[in-house]
């Protein structure tokens, strides 16, 4: 997994737009908005796997785990 992250984390920014065109097309995803613009989903997902790579998910995942502990009890959990 760490090869995949460093390869993309080293990848150049125009493949990376490349391949996220290429996963919107492949997905059926829509390429233009009802207005005919074309829409933003190649960036999003060439972004996305650049944060991923670099560690966001994990960071953002372990502040959603230490937002959960902090839920108190009620007082049925007290009685038991």
């Amino acid at each position: 997994m760490s090869d995949l992250k460093e390869a993309l984390l080293d990848a150049r920014y125009i493949d990376m737009i490349s391949l996220a065109d290429f996963v919107v097309r492949d997905c059926g995803l829509p390429d233009m908005n009802a207005d005919g613009t074309l829409a933003p989903q190649a960036n999003e997902i060439a972004a996305s796997l650049f944060r991923w790579a670099a560690g966001a998910t994990e960071a953002h995942e372990a502040d959603n785990l230490t937002v959960a502990d902090d839920t108190p009890e009620t007082d049925a959990e007290e009685s038991e």
